[in-house]
């Protein structure tokens, strides 16, 4: 808390008044985050399956790069936290169901095969977001970089899991990735 106060240029005490313990500050700054994330999405209503997925990825890409200090806390935190701790749970909670939820839209439209365990997808999805961020905490890649290579990830793996117009789209988008750099 000490270095966090320091960081914030607020002394520990007026920390310790506002929140009782780091857990409580920091799950209340991920719910402000979360929540600037969804008041995004909100602009995208219209917005369902892999095109929500991708959507969303890339406001929360954006939200880190404006505040890269803040996400480097987190996911340095992240790293060292046990299975169950407030933070993963706060992290975690609900990313991998809606993916699910998202996911579950493309099924029911026919642009991913019908026996796909769509959690294991969801689960390798956050492992991906979850990848690009350690590059970027270890200095593998740039920030101006991860919302890239997170994106590239994803189509990567949409790709290989759709059929038809969808897959012909992502991979588009793929290429033009490539050509880019």
């Amino acid at each position: 808390m000490r270095g966090i106060a320091k960081a914030s240029e607020v002394s520990p005490k007026t920390l310790y008044n506002l929140f009782s313990s780091k857990d409580e500050l920091l799950a209340a700054a991920l719910e402000d985050l979360v929540g600037i994330v969804q008041e995004s999405m909100g602009n995208y209503s219209d917005l369902r399956g892999i095109d929500y997925i991708l959507t969303k990825r890339k406001i929360s890409s954006e939200a880190i790069m404006r505040s890269p200090g803040f996400a480097n806390v987190i996911i340095t935190l992240f790293f060292k936290a046990k299975p169950g701790d407030r933070l993963v749970s706060a992290l975690l909670g609900g990313v991998e169901q809606e993916m699910v939820e998202q996911l579950q839209f493309e099924k029911d439209e026919g642009s991913i095969a019908a026996d796909l365990d769509l959690a294991k997808v969801s689960a390798h999805l956050t492992a991906q977001t979850w990848g690009g961020l350690l590059l970027w905490d270890k200095g593998l890649i740039s920030l101006d970089q991860l919302g890239d290579e997170i994106r590239r990830s994803f189509l990567l793996t949409f790709v290989g899991i759709t059929s038809g117009k969808k897959k012909n789209k992502l991979l588009q988008e793929l290429i033009g990735m490539g050509n880019r750099e």
